[in-house]
């Protein structure tokens, strides 16, 4: 949707009310008064739809209790820890990006490691590459190092259909869970190298062949 600068008068205390209001949610003033007057009037703005595709992506997670939902530092972006089956029980943390236009690209997923561990860096390094090796045999995007300790992979349509809020969250989340679990099958069977090649190819292609929406 298309920005323009207007002119309008407001009483001083509604704007104070409005700042105090933006802090509190992490928003800027013009786009917290965007977004009151678009509910207004019945309109769906780009910061409501990614905020309705949270929303949903949240409940679709809501069951699994090794995930915890952390707060949300902007409207166009969402985090979820998760503690990995390893020694002193470590987190990682999933945080995506939702893009503001609509297309193919819909935004992208970050894996952030705050451990001190060089041996767990290089266990999820090692992941990333199996899982990735798995998605270019479907010619789905794949992982990239982003810097030290956190992993990147963009989030794409793989098809031209139109999708709903809820079938984009529906297929954010699933993508999630694979990828989760996928991380616990690794380090379940990381002494026995051949075994977890096999059941990370059998979890992925189960993921492939369930999954409605590919992204």
């Amino acid at each position: 949707m298309k920005k323009s600068v207007y002119s309008i008068v407001l009483m001083d205390d509604v704007v104070e009310a409005i700042d105090a209001l933006a802090y509190r949610l992490g928003t800027s003033r013009s786009n917290l008064i965007n977004q009151i007057l678009a509910e207004k009037v019945a309109l769906i703005t780009p910061e409501m739809q990614m905020r309705n595709v949270f929303n949903e992506v949240e409940k679709l997670l809501d069951g699994y209790s090794h995930f915890q939902i952390q707060p949300q530092a902007a409207d166009s972006m969402m985090s979820i820890r998760s503690v990995l089956r390893y020694k002193y029980n470590p987190t990682i943390r999933y945080a995506i990006t939702l893009d503001r236009s609509a297309g193919s690209r819909i935004g992208e997923l970050k894996v952030i490691s705050r451990t001190q561990s060089d041996v767990l860096q290089k266990y999820l390094s090692h992941f990333f590459e199996l899982w990735t090796m798995q998605e270019k045999q479907v010619k789905l995007p794949g992982w990239q190092i982003d810097q030290g300790g956190k992993w990147m992979r963009e989030l794409i349509k793989q098809d031209d259909r139109i999708c709903e809020g809820e079938q984009i969250a529906s297929a954010i989340a699933d993508y999630i869970k694979a990828v989760d679990k996928g991380i616990k099958i690794y380090f379940q069977y990381i002494d026995n190298i051949p075994y977890l090649n096999r059941e990370l190819s059998n979890h992925f292609n189960t993921y492939i062949q369930s999954s409605l929406i590919l992204v």
